[in-house]
C-alpha cells in the first residue's frame, strides 16, 4: 500500500503520534521510553509554555491505515526573532525503515515551514535546542543518558539521502572514575585558584534549590548568548523547568560560584534516571516506587551535566577550571559514584571540549543537527 501522510488533528492521532517510537524501537534494549503522558504535554499548545511564542504542524505517516512515521513541523518565533533567522524546525521524527515513508514526512514538513516564510530548516529539535535534540549518529553501542536521544543508525541515511546536510554536531564526553588519570595542570591550578580564595562556592539545597536554578538559568543565558543554536527562555519557560528539576535534582551536584558575594558560575547534573524509565515503559502506574527501589543502585552510578556557565568576566580568570575541578570533588565523595557524561557541548566549542579532554574525558557520542534550505 502506499503512504500517506496526514496532519494530526484529533486526540486519538494525537495519541498514535506519542505511542508511535514505542512501535518502532520497543523491541530494541537500548531504547529509552519517554513517558506518554509528559510527551503529551509537551506536544499540546496551551499545556507547555513553548507553544507560547511557536506553533507547529504535526503529520502521521500511515501504510494501509498503520502508522510508520511521525514528524512535527515547528516554528519558533522567540528564538527567530533572537538570533534574526527565518528557521523552521523539524523534531520528533522517527520512523521505521521506510524510505517512502521518510520522504513523505518532510515533503509535507518543507513545505508547510516554506508557506510559514521559513528559508531554512534544521533539526531534529523536539522541540528547541533547550529540549532533548540531534541525531545519534556516532555510539549506537551506548545507552543513552537522561534527556538525550537514542536511535538506529538508519535514521542518518534516511535523512542524508533527503540532503539534509550537517550543520553542527553535539558531543557527549565520558568521564569514569576508574580511568580519571589527571595530568599536573589542572590538578596544580584548580588547587591555586582554590587557595586564592578569588571565588567562593557551594552546593544547593532544598531551601535555596528553586532560587537557584533561577540563578543558573540566568548564568546560562549571559553565557551561552553568542553560541549557535542558543535560544533564551521564557519565563514561563523557566518555571517549568524548575518545577521539573526540582523532583530529580541531587542538590550536591549543582554548584554555583561567587564573585564578591555576585554569581559568576555553575554547573548542574542530573542522576541518570534512565534505567527507571526503561523500567517504567512509558507510564507511571502503582508499581513505580518498586520500579524506583529496583533502579536506584543504577541512577547512584552515573550522572549527566546538563547546565555548564561561566560569566566573560570570569572565564579568563581560571574559572571553568575550578568549577570542573570541585563537581568532579563533590562526585568522588560518594562511593557509589562511577562516571559523569559532559552532553551536549558544540563540536566547536575548544575550550570547553579541551577541558573535559583535561579532566580524562572521551567523545563517547556524537549526535547531528541538520539543515536543509527551503529558498534557493
Amino acid at each position: 500500500m502506499p503512504v500517506s501522510v496526514i496532519p494530526v488533528r484529533s486526540d486519538q492521532e494525537l495519541t498514535a503520534f506519542v505511542d508511535l517510537p514505542h512501535a518502532v524501537h520497543s523491541a530494541h534494549p537500548l531504547w529509552i521510553p519517554p513517558l506518554k503522558q509528559q510527551e503529551r504535554a509537551l506536544l499540546r499548545p496551551g499545556s507547555h509554555p513553548f507553544w507560547e511564542s511557536a506553533r507547529r504542524e504535526l503529520f502521521l505517516a500511515l501504510r494501509d491505515d498503520a502508522p510508520v512515521g511521525r514528524i512535527a513541523a515547528i516554528v519558533d518565533e522567540k528564538y527567530n526573532n533572537y538570533a534574526k533567522e527565518p528557521c523552521g524546525a523539524f523534531g520528533f521524527f522517527e520512523c521505521l525503515e521506510d524510505r517512502e515513508a521518510a520522504v513523505s514526512l518532510f515533503t509535507a514538513t518543507r513545505a508547510w515551514l516554506k508557506n510559514e516564510g521559513m528559508a531554512f530548516m534544521r533539526g531534529p529539535l523536539n522541540p528547541s535546542t533547550n529540549y532533548t535534540c540531534g541525531l545519534l549518529v556516532h555510539g549506537f553501542e551506548l545507552p543513552p543518558t537522561v534527556m538525550m536521544p537514542w536511535n538506529p543508525p538508519y535514521y542518518a541515511s534516511l535523512l542524508e539521502g533527503l540532503r539534509l546536510r550537517k550543520e553542527q554536531d553535539l558531543l557527549a564526553w565520558l568521564i569514569e572514575r576508574d580511568r580519571l588519570v589527571l595530568p599536573d595542570r589542572p590538578i596544580t591550578e584548580a588547587a591555586r585558584l582554590k587557595a586564592e580564595g578569588r571565588f567562593t562556592y557551594r552546593c544547593s539545597g532544598k531551601t535555596t534549590l528553586a532560587r537557584d536554578i533561577h540563578t543558573m538559568l540566568d548564568i546560562y543565558r549571559q553565557s551561552w548568548a553568542e553560541n549557535w543554536g542558543f535560544s533564551p527562555l521564557s519565563e514561563a519557560e523557566s518555571a517549568q523547568l524548575v518545577k521539573e528539576l526540582k523532583q530529580i535534582l541531587n542538590p550536591e551536584y549543582f554548584i554555583l560560584f561567587f564573585h564578591n558575594n555576585e554569581p559568576a558560575g555553575g554547573v548542574v547534573a542530573l542522576p541518570d534516571m534512565n534505567p527507571l524509565l526503561k523500567r517504567l515503559r512509558g507510564s507511571i502506574g502503582i508499581t513505580a516506587p518498586w520500579h524506583w527501589w529496583r533502579a536506584l543502585p543504577e541512577i547512584r552510578r552515573g550522572c549527566r551535566t546538563i547546565l555548564f556557565g561561566v560569566k566573560d568576566a570570569y572565564r579568563l580568570m581560571g574559572l571553568p577550571l575550578l568549577l570542573f575541578g570541585i563537581l568532579l570533588e563533590e562526585m568522588r565523595k560518594n562511593p557509589r559514584f562511577q562516571w559523569v557524561e559532559g552532553s551536549w557541548v558544540l563540536e566547536d566549542n575548544s575550550a570547553i571540549n579541551t577541558l573535559l579532554e583535561d579532566f580524562s574525558g572521551r567523545i563517547t557520542k556524537r549526535y547531528r543537527i541538520y539543515r536543509q534550505e527551503l529558498v534557493r
